[in-house]
């Protein structure tokens, strides 16, 4: 009798491996709420993209180019070798900072309220500072667990990790994103603690930020005049509070489960900005406390899901590059619904995942892609066992 022919294994790295390795629920959580901002989308942005464009559909479609660029980025990621994470950062670092610099160009950059922020390629807007912030953690990553152990030398070690950073914060305060700053700055300071700096250095660059970002918020006047709204929107509701005020009106009537999916009126011409910025006042007044509580709930997976990747990590790089990723989505997500509910003074910051913006869902999907990408990897770029495989 012939013997059976031998079927060889699937590759470690085959499509079918990549598949059984992914986090499911992150990546669950995400798709929900990719489904959920496609929807807030379309009911908020159908009468103004008629009225303005002639298409109730414009925005809706640009999400979707834009998930659909998010979605290829992502397998892109999954698919490459792991060391080219570390390898391509400062090659990606520089091309955004180029990018940074070309949004300041007259005649190159596109200016929206007085932010030059944006790319214009035909009707296609790229934001360079989306990407940026993703750079600026995968090159400090690489740099850090380079000089693993180290970070007790301030001067040679620390002092360089913080002037990576320097010319990211220059260009944000130059166009101006004064959010994205503070964003940026906070992962640095996380970076450097997860990477074992000593808590009291961090604190002290903590203190010392925090004062230079407090007196650059009171100096420009705009952002003067936005804390003074913060503190009372009521007293000037025609002017800096008019967003806020209108954001708190919209979610106090929907009550616990909302006036229904498009029935809302604060996106016909009453709330600025619905489909990006507000799009979870939106949500409160269309679903109501219990479409809030949705929304909190898969932000909470997600952010469970991405420490908990970044605490299994096998090397210094791939735990850095998790939290720090895990902390960005948390801490623009938390900015963003703090803003809405008058918790914080408005930063013009989106929703992951639900507010309108092409570059901002390429970049949080890229976010993912790099946090699935670890949580598939082990030390040196090898592949996490599987359940019930022996090591040696």
């Amino acid at each position: 009798m012939s013997a059976l022919p031998v079927v060889p294994a699937p590759p470690e790295n085959g499509p079918l491996q990549v598949l059984r390795r992914l986090d499911w629920w992150l990546l669950g959580a995400v798709l929900l709420l990719l489904g959920f901002g496609s929807l807030m989308i379309l009911s908020a942005s159908t009468l103004h993209a008629d009225l303005a464009f002639g298409d109730p559909l414009r925005f809706v479609v640009r999400q979707g180019l834009g998930m659909s660029a998010g979605a290829i980025s992502v397998a892109t990621i999954l698919l490459v070798p792991y060391k080219w994470l570390r390898k391509g950062a400062w090659a990606l670092y520089l091309a955004t900072l180029a990018g940074m610099v070309l949004c300041l160009v007259p005649g190159i950059g596109h200016e929206v309220l007085g932010a030059w922020r944006w790319i214009k390629f035909g009707p296609v807007n790229i934001q360079p500072s989306e990407f940026a912030k993703i750079a600026l953690i995968l090159v400090v990553a690489s740099y850090l667990a380079a000089n693993e152990g180290r970070l007790n030398d301030i001067l040679g070690v620390g002092v360089p990790a913080f002037g990576i950073a320097v010319p990211m914060i220059a260009l944000l305060m130059l166009e101006p994103d004064f959010g994205t700053t503070v964003i940026t700055v906070s992962l640095l300071g996380i970076l450097l603690f997860m990477a074992g700096l000593h808590w009291g250095w961090v604190v002290t660059l903590g203190v010392v930020g925090g004062v230079v970002l407090s007196l650059a918020a009171v100096v420009a006047p705009y952002r003067l005049a936005r804390i003074t709204s913060f503190w009372d929107p009521f007293q000037d509701v025609q002017g800096g509070g008019h967003q806020v005020v209108q954001g708190w009106i919209a979610m106090a009537s929907g009550g616990w489960t909302g006036q229904g999916i498009a029935s809302g009126i604060a996106q016909r011409g009453n709330l600025p900005e619905a489909h990006t910025d507000f799009i979870s006042a939106v949500v409160g007044e269309e679903l109501g406390v219990l479409g809030w509580a949705i929304l909190i709930g898969l932000y909470l997976m997600i952010v469970w899901r991405g420490f908990g990747i970044a605490a299994r990590a096998e090397s210094l790089f791939g735990s850095l590059v998790a939290s720090a990723v895990s902390a960005l989505l948390a801490s623009q997500a938390l900015i963003n619904l703090g803003v809405v509910v008058g918790w914080m003074p408005a930063k013009g910051l989106v929703l992951p995942f639900m507010s309108y913006g092409a570059s901002a869902v390429v970049a949080h999907l890229i976010c993912i892609g790099l946090l699935l990408r670890v949580s598939m990897e082990g030390s040196g770029g090898d592949p996490l066992p599987r359940p019930g495989e022996v090591t040696t």
